[in-house]
């Protein structure tokens, strides 16, 4: 039987923009990345049911990650690279970094981070990244 499954942990996301490249994977909690496609509806007469003209492709990038802080690697300053209109690049790479491997090239702009401080509980940080440009699907 051939599994081609792999765990989530395996996930490299990088964030490259003017300040600095940012690796944001490592304590992450998930990573989704949802392409869309705006459609023009071309239903006319008297059809029964509606048709579409694909039209323009656009996506969302959401990361969760638990949030490191003091001195910490992936602390408040790793995070500051992802404020809120910061334009560059995302790479996501889910089966990691080796030759061969899946590696998707999304520009995007920030939406910035939210955080979320749970009383007695692990804090969180999410980014979500609107896709700006076409994405490259290739690999490592």
């Amino acid at each position: 039987m051939n599994d081609n499954t792999y765990a989530g942990s395996s996930l490299v996301t990088t964030w490259i923009q003017a300040a600095a490249t940012t690796i944001l994977t490592g304590d992450h909690k998930s990573c989704t990345w949802t392409p869309d496609i705006n459609l023009i509806e071309k239903t006319a007469g008297a059809a029964t049911h509606k048709s579409f003209i694909p039209n323009v492709k656009s996506g969302v990038v959401t990361f969760n990650a638990n949030m490191q802080g003091g001195t910490n690697s992936g602390g408040t300053a790793t995070y500051s690279t992802i404020s809120r209109g910061n334009i560059g690049t995302l790479i996501i790479q889910p089966e990691g970094t080796a030759s061969g491997k899946p590696k998707i090239t999304i520009p995007a702009i920030s939406q910035g981070a939210a955080y979320s401080w749970p009383y007695n509980d692990v804090v969180e940080v999410t980014a979500n990244f609107q896709q700006n440009g076409a994405e490259s699907e290739g690999t490592s």
